[in-house]
């Protein structure tokens, strides 16, 4: 964009001036240079020869007769499509269906169609009825990285769910201690409460980690500070449209101060000073300290085994204070896992642990599992399986699709195609979650949330489908109503197919099945609430709920994606 000024340099003459942040609004100051100049002479009169009046006659008549024979060849009907080009037919290089059971047309309408539409919504656009329905499909061959195989490891640790989070063990320091921390995928940073620097934390799930009983822990002097270290300039991070997930770092601060805040550069009570707040109003100060840290497992012995022979050192944050729901949440703390500069993964394989930078993780309501550089689960097709139908595994290939942004470091993934049960959201509104932050992946987020520019379709075809009017408050369904409720259906580019069911979208009420899902028949009426929300500013949060029963692979040294349905239990 012509008109952007850098956020932090003095512009030259030349160049507009840097933008001024007013209660959430860019204000800039516009430069103008005047030029001054002598009054210019009167324009010489010139002749108008023979010649040219000829050859402007002959332009015109030759411009008439073109614009004639095209809009005469343009009224003849175009020959029809044949139908192979209806249906992308995959080629053996090429992504493949993420499941045989996907979303499909369908000529017929719900009993509790409405005779007319809302807000203005065309039926005729809407019903799936082929495969015209991928409006932003690339018509570019897909990158190669895109058709390479996942790297398999055999470095999976368990995930325990609880309280609306999916929760890892890590191991830190010597002798290691376990804190119980939040896998997040839109936060950079690794922070937990240490003691004896934060009096006033709140008791969590694990002891609380003593710094001073690890002999291996080095607090970072202010001449090292590294959790404010970035690849590229730090202004394009701020101009890139966000700074991370509403679970991590808020893509909604406002200012440059409070943006540079989260990259300190200077020293607190002579540590290097961390200040994270989160768009739900928690937060947290913490300092830099270097230790070392490995994944742990449901076996003590085996996770301190494993912490001595693949523990590297790894700089977090020691909190000292936290705020909000930080105090009473049952985890100690949050494991980043979004792209930063130093992350985990890359740690790990610095130190020769890991050959390869990405981690998957494979949730259902219960917990899952976390994999290290890789994933750990493979595809059979079903006349080769050989496991019991309830072991870990692939129900579909894993397909990939590449990240959408550079310049960010949480997960962002461009979406073609967006459909509610057999009905599509016209293209029109697929600009709302693909601009700005985009629709980003994000294991930290417990829901999911979409655009309010989106809402108007959503709402509509819920109704027509369900007969109910759409809204997050508790409603009751018998199961035969519930089995009639919608997939969403998030269409990625590459052709990944992202179904959301309403058993991890819909949260039941009662507390007895609370967190277990709708798993069994159920006799009268149970309550549930809607856990998507069509009330996002901008853009979309694929929160954990979406990530139910997939198996997802943060490919960072590539650059993509993978998503893969899936039986995630460990």
């Amino acid at each position: 964009n012509d008109d952007r000024a850098p956020l932090f340099n003095q512009p030259h003459a030349s160049i507009p001036a840097p933008p001024y942040f007013v209660e959430g609004k860019q204000y800039r100051l516009k430069r103008m240079r005047i030029m001054s100049s002598p009054t210019p002479p009167p324009p010489r009169q010139r002749r108008i020869n023979t010649r040219t009046l000829i050859f402007c006659g002959t332009f015109a008549v030759f411009s008439c007769w073109s614009f004639a024979l095209f809009s005469l060849l343009s009224s003849f009907p175009s020959p029809p499509e044949p139908p192979s080009a209806l249906h992308d037919a995959p080629s053996s290089n090429q992504n493949q269906p993420l499941s045989s059971g996907a979303v499909v047309g369908s000529s017929s309408s719900s009993n509790n169609n409405n005779d007319s539409n809302n807000n203005g919504i065309d039926d005729g656009e809407t019903v799936k009825t082929n495969d015209r329905h991928r409006h932003l499909r690339s018509t570019e061959e897909p990158a190669h990285h895109l058709n390479q195989s996942a790297p398999v490891t055999s470095f999976t640790y368990p995930l325990h769910a609880k309280s609306g989070t999916h929760h890892a063990y890590l191991y830190i320091g010597t002798p290691p201690q376990r804190q119980t921390l939040i896998v997040d995928t839109g936060s950079r940073l690794t922070a937990f409460p240490c003691q004896p620097h934060c009096p006033k934390c709140g008791k969590h799930a694990s002891k609380p980690f003593l710094l001073n009983a690890s002999t291996s822990h080095e607090i970072v002097s202010c001449d090292k500070c590294r959790l404010n270290e970035v690849d590229f300039p730090i202004e394009e991070y701020f101009l890139g449209g966000g700074l991370g997930s509403p679970s991590g770092d808020e893509p909604g601060l406002r200012g440059a101060a409070e943006k540079r805040a989260l990259f300190p550069n200077s020293c607190v009570n002579a540590r290097c000073g961390l200040d994270q707040k989160y768009t739900e109003g928690s937060s947290w100060k913490a300092f830099e300290v270097q230790d070392k840290v490995w994944m742990g497992l449901d076996s003590a012995d085996v996770s301190l085994d494993e912490h001595n022979k693949y523990g590297a050192p790894f700089t977090f944050g020691c909190q000292t204070i936290e705020t909000g729901l930080f105090t009473s949440q049952y985890a100690d703390g949050i494991m980043g896992l979004a792209m930063y500069t130093h992350t985990l993964m890359g740690t790990w394989l610095k130190h020769g642990t890991l050959s390869h930078t990405s981690f998957s993780l494979c949730m259902n309501q219960k917990g899952g599992h976390i994999s290290l550089g890789g994933t750990s689960l493979t595809y059979d097709p079903p006349s080769e399986q050989k496991l019991p139908t309830n072991a870990p595994r692939h129900l579909a290939p894993m397909m990939y699709t590449p990240f959408a942004k550079d310049h960010v470091w949480y997960y962002v993934v461009r979406v073609t195609s967006i459909s509610v049960g057999k009905y599509v959201v016209p293209e029109r509104f697929l600009e709302f979650v693909n601009d700005h932050k985009g629709t980003i992946v994000d294991s930290g987020t417990t829901d999911t949330f979409i655009s309010h520019k989106v809402a108007a379709p959503i709402i509509s075809y819920w109704k027509k489908i369900t007969g109910r009017k759409y809204n997050n408050r508790s409603q009751q369904y018998t199961y035969e109503q519930f089995t009639q409720l919608p997939i969403i259906t998030f269409e990625l580019d590459g052709g990944i197919k992202w179904e959301i069911n309403p058993e991890s979208y819909m949260e039941p009420v009662d507390s007895i099945h609370l967190g277990e899902g709708p798993s069994r028949q159920w006799d009268g009426k149970r309550g549930f609430i809607s856990r998507v929300y069509v009330d996002e500013p901008q853009g979309v949060v694929l929160g954990s709920n979406a990530m139910m029963d997939k198996e997802i692979h943060f490919d960072v040294a590539n650059r993509r994606l993978g998503v893969a349905k899936a039986t995630c239990v460990y």
